[in-house]
């Protein structure tokens, strides 16, 4: 019998998906993958534009159309929009299916144009927030039933080294896309007597004066982050508006290292965060809201206990690496892709059949 081709393409850092895929569907499909790590000379010394990225997609393309895949999948949209691009540009007919479809920063102009043409080709996005969902119908004219949600799902960090980078207690703060650091050195600045940790890109404190009791680490590799992260306090996203979709990755990172969170009062988050129950809200661009949130938090170490046990069960649920493998399974039965055989794919009752919490991944033990 005839395997079902399916070309996956993604930026360097979606390794995951080479294990995750097989992992599910077995000898039922033929998996072959693409990313953009460079090659060739050029795309070594040319980093801008990113020629491996290019060279990666043409190739994911081609190679969809000469082995006649049953579904193309993409991760990232820039890597999505070049293959989509290409398919169109060649008329290759190809079922795409775009995962982690998520923009820190919206394209403008002739860019969105061509995006806006080039996504026309993509069957189904997946979005990791309820607020993207209609801002990219809108934004890209998508059909917003073409947009499904499913959250960011990871499984456990890994932190390095096991002992603590930091001694005593602190407020961490992690990260880079859509963050308001400027907000968070002001607060940071009035609760002199509380000390902080910043694990940030150089540009996200440019121009901006550190206080005394804030630590700042630059560049940190991925263990060191969460380390950083797991033996704080809480840690808080500040957040860039009131509208920003950033800051998936480090809530969701808190809720399997048991932290919760101070966050700013984001549409972007609200699937991820609520007031009270796993995490604490302020107003956007507020030191003032900002320093009452952190302070009122530092103060009532039972509070932290309680927010940070329901955070993790709250990521424990929904946050999952299962989740991860529930959600491609989905997407594989959408386009009639068998599993193998140890697995079944159940479904619960639902309207929305591109609901996260639509189907569960139920592994059936070996006689």
């Amino acid at each position: 019998m005839t395997r079902s081709l399916i070309v996956c393409c993604a930026p360097g850092f979606a390794e995951g998906w080479q294990k995750l895929g097989p992992g599910l569907t077995g000898d039922e499909a033929l998996w072959v993958f693409y990313d953009d790590r460079p090659i060739y000379f050029w795309e070594k010394v040319v980093r801008r534009p990113n020629l491996a990225m290019v060279r990666a997609c043409l190739q994911a393309v081609i190679r969809a159309s000469r082995g006649d895949a049953r579904l193309l999948i993409t991760h990232d949209p820039r890597v999505s929009f070049w293959c989509a691009l290409f398919c169109t540009l060649l008329r290759i007919q190809v079922d795409h299916y775009v995962d982690s479809f998520n923009f820190s920063d919206l394209p403008v102009g002739i860019r969105r144009r061509f995006m806006r043409s080039a996504f026309r080709q993509v069957k189904e996005f997946a979005v990791h927030s309820t607020m993207e969902r209609s801002l990219y119908s809108r934004y890209f004219d998508i059909p917003e039933d073409r947009i499904r949600l499913r959250l960011w799902s990871i499984g456990v960090p890994e932190v390095s080294p096991e002992q603590p980078l930091q001694k005593g207690r602190y407020v961490s703060s992690i990260g880079g896309n859509g963050r308001d650091y400027r907000t968070l050195l002001e607060a940071s600045r009035v609760l002199c007597d509380i000390p902080f940790v910043l694990v940030v890109r150089p540009e996200s404190l440019t121009g901006l004066k550190i206080p005394p009791n804030v630590r700042v680490l630059v560049n940190a590799p991925f263990g060191e982050a969460m380390n950083v992260l797991l033996h704080s306090e809480f840690t808080v996203l500040p957040l860039a508006g009131s509208t920003v979709p950033c800051g998936h990755v480090t809530l969701v990172c808190a809720m399997h290292l048991a932290r919760t969170a101070v966050a700013t009062d984001s549409t972007g988050i609200s699937d991820y965060l609520r007031h009270g129950y796993n995490g604490v809200l302020c107003e956007p661009s507020s030191p003032e809201s900002l320093a009452l949130a952190i302070s009122n938090l530092w103060s009532n170490p039972a509070e932290i206990v309680r927010l940070s046990e329901n955070n993790k069960q709250f990521g424990y649920e929904n946050c999952s690496e299962a989740k991860i493998r529930s959600d491609l399974a989905a997407v594989l039965d959408m386009w009639k892709i068998p599993l193998r055989h140890e697995l079944i794919l159940t479904k619960g009752s639902t309207n929305d059949r591109r609901s996260i919490d639509a189907v569960s991944l139920v592994e059936v033990p070996q006689d």
